[in-house]
């Protein structure tokens, strides 16, 4: 399955002054798409903060459960929403060589 980037494009009703529910900010991306673990949950997964770097790219395998729907029909259009809960999760750090060769690309290295 492909994948979709979640960026928000700029919004024009913004300029406006418009202000709306809890989560509609200035943020790149939508309200809930972030994900917070604390060590015990880095743990859980095999890894350790240290491991990790700002700006670094992660693939992310999960299941969720659909907790709620919701359809809500008005004069000038219908809005839906879902709630997801992510139940199960994986996290693939990139291989130490497909690190380095990230961090140095113009390099020619190899593996």
């Amino acid at each position: 399955m492909a994948l979709v980037s979640m960026k928000r494009l700029p919004d024009k009703t913004k300029a406006d002054g418009d202000c709306c529910a809890v989560g509609c900010d200035d943020s790149l991306y939508p309200y809930g798409l972030q994900i917070s673990l604390c060590d015990e949950d880095l743990q859980k997964l095999g890894i350790s903060a240290d491991s990790l770097t700002v700006g670094q790219i992660l693939t992310i395998t999960a299941q969720a459960e659909v907790t709620s729907i919701g359809i809500r029909k008005e004069q000038d259009g219908t809005e839906s929403n879902a709630s997801l809960q992510i139940t199960d999760l994986d996290l693939n750090l990139p291989t130490s060589a497909t690190r380095l060769q990230a961090m140095y690309s113009n390099s020619k290295m190899k593996p």
